[in-house]
């Protein structure tokens, strides 16, 4: 029996031996375009997250870019509040002369004066110039 295990183990090595080159030529051609295709893919992402994060150095570029306008247009927007306040106050102090000045106009009693056109055909002592009585403007509005 001995012999038998001696025959039959070269001719079991030799059917390993090509039935390990089958399998290896079959494994091996696909383990070689997986690792292609993943190598592939691995530079298509690098090229990718090189791209992104050179967006991203530019959108946070912008980002301070666009903070600091923010924070111009608020101090721009506080000097705008503060000028139109003053401008207001300004305006009251205006106006208070103003009401003071038609607070009087009101106040006061309107005096009538009579202006009369002599008529040089009417009787003497008659009141003629009656029809031609013109009243006193208490305060003109011109604007």
């Amino acid at each position: 029996m001995k012999e038998t295990e001696t025959f039959d183990d070269p001719q079991r090595v030799t059917r390993w031996l090509a039935e390990s080159q089958q399998v290896l030529g079959r494994v091996l051609p696909t383990l070689i375009e997986d690792r292609d295709r993943v190598r592939q893919a691995l530079q298509v992402r690098e090229h990718e997250c090189e791209r992104l994060t050179g967006e991203l150095g530019e959108l946070r570029l912008d980002l301070g870019a666009a903070r600091r306008e923010l924070e111009t247009l608020r101090d721009e927007r506080v000097a705008m509040a503060e000028a139109c306040g003053g401008i207001v106050d300004l305006l009251g102090q205006l106006q208070r002369p103003l009401d003071e000045i038609m607070r009087r106009l009101h106040s006061a009693q309107p005096v009538a004066v009579e202006t009369s056109i002599p008529d040089s055909g009417a009787a003497p002592g008659t009141d003629s110039g009656a029809a031609h009585r013109l009243p006193r403007r208490t305060h003109d509005r011109r604007s």
